[in-house]
């Protein structure tokens, strides 16, 4: 856990700060989780996520009652995310259960991921690749599949497959443009 932690708290710390000690980390980290509202909710969501993998999912959703009170955000803790998660402004933020979400993603104020629709064979999960970006009040719903590298455009409303390092926009999103693989700062 100490190692998605790390991860996440990188994802929003300055790079020369990166290079410094392990203590002074630490020590930014900390004042970080206290402080900033979009960094606690990510430190919550991990420590609700380890005690319900361990079978406890009653206090897990505890621990996501008291994000939502604290931040704003509401991320179930049997959502599935990769390390270096970074809430730009955790207002508003819901991910549901039935989401997987890669590494080094970049998520904005309102952003609502899933709910996933449910027939007689089971949900759907949403899928989000590796390094997305996803901008202010955007809606992913209906168990689609974002490719690594794309960017969702804010207030898109995303109901179709987004292939890789494709930019969407709009409501419902169509394809506005590509980006390169080598590009880490979108939009």
């Amino acid at each position: 856990m100490l190692t998605l932690l790390r991860a996440d708290i990188e994802a929003t710390t300055h790079a020369n700060f990166r290079a410094r000690s392990p203590l002074r980390f630490w020590g930014r980290a900390l004042t970080k989780a206290l402080v900033s509202p979009n960094v606690r909710a990510v430190v919550i969501y991990r420590m609700a996520q380890a005690v319900t993998r361990k079978g406890y999912l009653p206090l897990g959703l505890l621990l996501r009652a008291r994000s939502m009170r604290t931040t704003g955000a509401e991320i179930n803790p049997l959502a599935s995310i990769g390390p270096g998660l970074y809430l730009a402004h955790s207002v508003g933020v819901g991910i549901g259960a039935y989401v997987v979400i890669g590494s080094n993603c970049r998520i904005h104020l309102g952003v609502v991921i899933g709910p996933q629709t449910m027939d007689h064979s089971g949900p759907e999960y949403t899928v989000i690749g590796n390094d997305v970006f996803i901008g202010t009040h955007a809606v992913i719903v209906g168990g689609v599949t974002i490719g690594d590298g794309a960017v969702i455009g804010a207030n898109a409303l995303v109901v179709r497959d987004v292939a890789p390092y494709t930019v969407v926009s709009a409501s419902p999103a169509r394809v506005v443009g590509s980006r390169e693989p080598t590009d880490t700062h979108p939009a």
